[in-house]
């Protein structure tokens, strides 16, 4: 339906009659209509002016330079990082950080020159992926080992050798001249390397093995060469890994220049290693 809003002369005659009829003058209507007009207007100004006192609701901008990441950050993947360790033994200012990077069960023994070389002086056990700490003092050497299954330590197991002058300075080696019964890795805070962490016993000629009572392999060593078993360990070893990170033969130290041993982190000031055992 249409509405008009166009009034003739006769339709404002009547409503006038009719306001005068109810007693209502007119003019007071047509003042107070005008009234509301104005104040409706004034009303529709203001809400469409822009309120320039009101508090704006966009959040201020955030620097997000130093804003945590919303990812969480994942493990290296190599690995580099170490697990804190678990247990400790021994005493001294030099520690060497162990850690077993094999399939089974270590058992770690500390022996020092000139003593017992079955009856550790510090010792510790790890599970795969373990880790824990041995220490010596400055004046002292000797070496590390792994026992076998049954915890007894073997002359043919895998040794780190260590020694630490009245002040500190290290060296260390790896060693496989006596035979391998564990991979052996060390690395100081240097970031020097000796040794290696593959596992080849598996394709080890089987005369140079012999296997615990769990079934982990050694691998003979050279030693003096005297038999053939010595000799086929050795070189075997040899082409594995070459001559250039761990002992296999007694003179291999011989292969670098006369005043640098390619076996030994010679004069080093690390007081802090780590080693990974992993297997054979």
């Amino acid at each position: 339906m249409t509405v008009s809003n166009t009034f003739n002369t006769s339709s404002v005659a009547a409503i006038e009659d009719a306001l005068a009829h109810m007693g209502i003058d007119p003019n007071e209507l047509a003042q107070l209509f005008g009234s509301m007009a104005q104040q409706n207007q004034a009303g529709a100004v203001q809400t469409t002016a822009a309120p320039a006192a009101l508090p704006t609701t966009q959040s201020a901008p955030v620097d997000k330079t130093n804003a945590p990441s919303s990812t969480t950050p994942t493990a290296d993947a190599e690995s580099s990082t170490v697990a804190a360790p678990t247990v400790a033994a021994g005493s001294g200012d030099n520690t060497v950080t162990i850690v077993n990077t094999s399939n089974h069960e270590e058992k770690i023994g500390e022996f020092l020159n000139g003593g017992s070389t079955t009856q550790p002086v510090a010792e510790i056990t790890l599970k795969p992926g373990e880790s824990g700490t041995l220490s010596y003092a400055n004046g002292q050497g000797g070496y590390m080992a792994e026992a076998d299954a049954s915890g007894t330590y073997r002359s043919t197991a895998s040794r780190l050798e260590f020694y630490a002058d009245a002040n500190g300075i290290n060296n260390t080696d790896v060693s496989y001249i006596d035979g391998r019964n564990a991979a052996i890795q060390v690395s100081d805070d240097r970031g020097n390397t000796l040794g290696d962490a593959e596992s080849i016993a598996a394709s080890a000629p089987e005369s140079t093995l012999s296997k615990d009572s769990a079934g982990n392999a050694t691998i003979a060593g050279w030693y003096d060469g005297s038999n053939s078993t010595m000799q086929a360990g050795g070189a075997y070893m040899e082409q594995k890994l070459g001559t250039g990170n761990a002992y296999i033969h007694p003179n291999d130290d011989q292969n670098g220049t006369a005043d640098t041993n390619p076996m030994t982190m010679a004069q080093d000031v690390s007081q802090n290693y780590v080693a990974r055992f992993g297997d054979a």
